[in-house]
């Protein structure tokens, strides 16, 4: 994966934060990830989606796009599943992801999802999502594999509690 061509960029002073087969993530100096794609089309299509979510609250900043490689801004914070272990779903987390789905339609994506694993609680509890590449590809109605996600966790009753009462017309649309 390395062989992807780093313009100015030197790994020797980086901290890999994330490696799987299918990619490499690194934490650099200057509070940057660089993440080195073995699909150069995924690691295309994730740059573009975070390109136009640029102004959106919910994406980190992009900064720069190379054959097999993107540089982002690095997300402080604490992934949703191990949030969620340690203080539960709260109403006002429920209704940030509801927001963040909103937020989904609202850019015009095809798949109105993500798994929770790519979300993120920021140091100032703002939800941040990262690694999203098939959002113009797919088509998903409903955020089924988060709310798959949330049911893993023991959570989705309080969920759909509280989606039920806060926003009924998702409710039933949502629970299929």
């Amino acid at each position: 994966m390395e062989e992807a061509i780093l313009t100015g960029v030197d790994l020797c002073n980086s901290k890999i934060i994330h490696h799987s087969k299918k990619e490499k993530i690194y934490l650099t100096s200057d509070n940057k990830i660089i993440k080195i794609c073995k699909n150069t089309d995924e690691c295309r299509r994730e740059y573009l989606i975070l390109r136009y979510c640029q102004e959106n609250k919910y994406f980190p900043k992009v900064y720069e796009y190379r054959l097999g490689y993107i540089i982002r801004e690095y997300i402080s914070g604490t992934c949703l599943i191990d949030y969620i272990k340690k203080y539960s779903l709260s109403e006002t987390m429920a209704l940030a992801l509801v927001d963040l789905i909103d937020n989904f339609k609202l850019l015009e994506f095809t798949r109105l999802d993500t798994g929770i694993s790519h979300i993120f609680i920021t140091d100032d509890n703002k939800l941040k999502v990262i690694g999203l590449k098939n959002n113009f590809i797919k088509k998903e109605k409903y955020p089924k594999h988060m709310i798959s996600g949330l049911r893993n966790l023991k959570v989705s009753k309080k969920f759909f509690k509280i989606l039920k009462k806060e926003r009924p017309e998702l409710y039933d649309v949502w629970r299929s």
